[in-house]
């Protein structure tokens, strides 16, 4: 599926008349991107499963969890990213054990009404998330699980897992609110040493490429729905002066059926008769002739306002669907900024010293 993706939004770019061999660079530079996308749309629906997961771990003993992660990353529907599955349900888990007072916290709880119904069998428990919490709890939280986090980030592998997880929280409905503190929650993994700064800085190279794929991705589509937009207007444009001139040749073949008949000859025609007979035929003839080329221009000019009207169509989904990841992806780069920019000047001092 992620392939087809993939090649969907490459066809979209693609206009008509294009050769579709390319150079060797430019393939392998295609190749690379679609590798890129693929990896990423994989974190993207391992993050969302590992994320599901963990709501339905709310009662869970913490003190089991990294047993519990393991076995639920172990699912072959994670692949080769279990290892990121595992890390990223442990920090989703650890996220939703937030403290948080409800308004009927302090109310007493009410009595059952009446006896409850025989045979009425066992209730569906519908599983719903806890409501979000802000970047000061999250860090709190992440605090007092520092010993857990610890043991499951147990080299640079696991630490880049907990990042990129740490991010698809924040980038989550779950993470909504923390999001503004973006840099303060990757502050607290870097000051409890749960992300080295090599790390850190491999994580924030990897967020910097992604974000500047997408927007190079994001032009291309621009130019190549500018394009679409025109190509399908000129090919209205030509399929209604096709209609139009193909109207035009009906009515005169018509004129030219009609002027044939009257024009034909009785017994003992004269030599005038004949030859305005001859010529009649022969105008219907033409007439015949034209309009038969104005139906299949017509034809062909639908035909191709219809596949303009397909490629437009393709060229929007296409620019839909990274303008989407686009102002997805962007509020983490703007919010975490501020933390990667200490981290690089803080390097830049230690080489002064």
């Amino acid at each position: 599926r992620h392939q087809a993706d993939s090649a969907r939004v490459y066809t979209a770019m693609m206009r008509h008349g294009d050769n579709p061999k390319l150079a060797p660079a430019a393939e392998a530079a295609l190749l690379e991107s679609l590798r890129a996308e693929r990896e990423i749309k994989a974190h993207e629906k391992m993050q969302a499963e590992a994320q599901r997961l963990a709501v339905t771990l709310a009662a869970l003993d913490l003190r089991e969890l990294p047993a519990k992660a393991k076995d639920l990353s172990a699912d072959k529907k994670f692949g080769e990213l279990s290892g990121h599955a595992a890390m990223a349900i442990t920090l989703n888990t650890i996220l939703r054990r937030v403290p948080h007072k409800t308004d009927g916290d302090d109310k007493k709880p009410k009595k059952p009404a009446g006896k409850p119904k025989a045979g009425g069998g066992a209730k569906v428990t519908k599983v719903v998330d806890v409501p979000p919490c802000t970047a000061a709890e999250a860090r709190k939280v992440i605090r007092a699980n520092k010993v857990s986090l610890a043991a499951a980030c147990d080299g640079p592998a696991a630490q880049l897992a907990l990042l990129r997880a740490a991010q698809a929280w924040l980038l989550s409905a779950n993470g909504a609110v923390a999001l503004p503190g973006a840099a303060k929650v990757i502050e607290v993994l870097y000051d409890l040493d749960l992300a080295s700064e090599g790390v850190l800085h491999e994580f924030w190279a990897l967020v910097g490429a992604s974000a500047q794929r997408d927007a190079t991705s994001l032009l291309a589509a621009k130019e190549a729905l500018a394009e679409a937009e025109v190509e399908e207007a000129a090919a209205a444009k030509a399929a209604k002066a096709a209609e139009s001139q193909h109207a035009e040749a009906m009515a005169k073949r018509r004129d030219a059926e009609w002027y044939a008949q009257q024009a034909r000859c009785g017994g003992n025609p004269s030599k005038e008769d004949e030859i305005a007979e001859k010529a009649a035929n022969a105008a219907m003839k033409k007439a015949v002739d034209l309009h038969g080329a104005a139906q299949n221009i017509t034809a062909a000019r639908d035909k191709t306002l219809v596949a303009k009207k397909a490629e437009l169509e393709a060229s929007k989904r296409a620019h839909a669907e990274l303008q989407g990841r686009v102002d997805h992806a962007l509020p983490f780069v703007t919010h975490a900024r501020p933390f990667f920019d200490w981290l690089a000047a803080s390097d830049d001092d230690d080489d002064d010293d």
